[in-house]
Formats: structure tokens, sequence, C-alpha cells
């Protein structure tokens, strides 16, 4: 028997959109600067673990679901 083995994933600035946070908002509770969260997002940065652990936990979903590189 065949087991369902999907995965959802996020866009995560699709994910940003959905929970109607802004970015100010998000890089105040998880306590990175806009600046850096900008970087990540346009890849001059890479998201380091203990960001997507907390950006992840903000956002209320499991870090391996965002797809961090859109």
């Amino acid at each position: 028997m065949e087991q369902n083995t999907t995965h959802t994933t996020f866009r995560f600035r699709s994910l940003l959109r959905k929970t109607g946070l802004s970015q100010r908002k998000l890089c105040r509770l998880v306590g990175i600067s806009p600046a850096l969260l900008t970087m990540m997002m346009n890849g001059e940065r890479t998201f380091q673990y203990r960001h997507k652990e907390n950006i992840a936990m903000v956002l209320g979903v499991n870090e391996e679901s965002i797809n961090w590189n859109e």
C-alpha cells in the first residue's frame, strides 16, 4: 500500500503576505534588522539556521516547509 508523503511547501514571501505581517514587524519579532532580511530575501546573504528557525516559529510553520529560495 502506497503512503501519501505530500509535503506542503510555502513560498516565503507569500507566507509573509498571508500572515499579514510586515517585513518590519517580522524583523522585530525575530530580532534581525530589516536590512538583513531584505538581503536574505534578495539572495545577497544566506538565511542562517537560527534565522530560519525563528522566522518559521513566528510564521507558525515548520522551517522545512518554507521555500527560502523562491
